[in-house]
């Protein structure tokens, strides 16, 4: 079975494939970390996001009723409406992302770093949903985030965010004197751990850098071996060229002596390909002296 043109060109090159293997690994190593304090540090940082999931409701809505009784009115007053909560949600999702909750949380753990966040949404799909592609739920449920770049930051930034907020409404409706009965109730239903966002695996740079590199070096392998097999032939095209011109004009050359030059495959040497040329030409003249010979017997 013959080996293909490209693998022979691979394997003639296997010393500068594996000198470019070298440098590809040392280059993608330095492109995914760097070295601090004799420490080798990822360059690019990990962010992890926690959640907690707050459940809006109030003492005259209970969650597990059915029926809501009637009440007795007295004239003069009208019935009482229950407030869509649903809706509030999406208010309170504003007031927590906002600065002053921000500031209030930094205050409590601390200065947020440039990759931390604190974000708030209202959920519009089932728990295992992914808000990204929004639902058609309408739901009183809020969800509290913390992006950080340590699981454990991010979960400190959401609770401590889901705990403030919960704090400042009930401070709020007691400064508004809200009787005990139509206050709305906040309720943590769920803590989500810190878990690593897609996209920022510290692995995909490292990855990237070392095929790019090594790439080139293939490249070069190629370009390296049709550039010298071009010279080769061009010599041998030469060598051929003086060798019919000291050839006898007399003498047609045989199809013996006729070769392409396109037939030379890359890699072989200009030496051996004069040296067949020549020899070729010597066969040549042989036959036009034993000519010469019989014509003067």
């Amino acid at each position: 079975m013959e080996i293909p043109t490209y693998l022979r060109v691979l394997w003639r090159s296997k010393w500068l494939l594996l000198v470019g293997a070298v440098v590809a690994a040392v280059a993608a190593f330095f492109a995914g970390f760097t070295i601090t304090n004799g420490d080798v540090v990822p360059r690019a940082e990990q962010s992890y996001r926690a959640g907690t999931t707050l459940l809006l409701n109030g003492p005259d809505q209970p969650l597990y009723q059915a029926v809501i009784p009637g009440q007795e009115l007295q004239e003069g007053q009208s019935q009482p409406q229950n407030v869509d909560l649903t809706s509030r949600a999406i208010l309170y999702a504003y007031l927590i992302s906002g600065q002053d909750m921000r500031a209030t949380v930094e205050s409590q753990i601390g200065s947020f770093a440039e990759a931390e966040t604190l974000t708030a949404l209202r959920r519009t799909t089932q728990p295992a949903g992914d808000e990204s592609f929004a639902g058609r739920y309408v739901l009183p449920i809020l969800e509290v985030i913390g992006t950080a770049s340590t699981p454990e930051r991010a979960e400190q930034i959401s609770r401590t965010a889901a705990q403030t907020f919960q704090a400042q409404v009930v401070a709020d409706q007691t400064t508004a004197e809200i009787p005990e009965g139509n206050r709305v109730l906040i309720t943590t239903i769920d803590e989500k751990p810190g878990t690593a966002l897609e996209g920022s695996n510290p692995a995909i740079p490292v990855v990237v850098t070392f095929l790019g590199v090594f790439l080139l070096f293939v490249a070069a392998a190629y370009i390296i071996a049709g550039s010298k097999a071009s010279r080769e032939r061009k010599r041998a095209a030469k060598a051929a060229l003086e060798d019919q011109d000291d050839a006898p004009s007399s003498v047609k050359p045989d199809d013996d002596a006729n070769f392409s030059l396109d037939d030379l495959l890359p890699g072989e040497s200009a030496e051996s390909e004069a040296e067949a040329v020549r020899s070729r030409a010597r066969s040549r003249s042989s036959r036009v002296e034993s000519a010469t010979l019989r014509s003067d017997l």
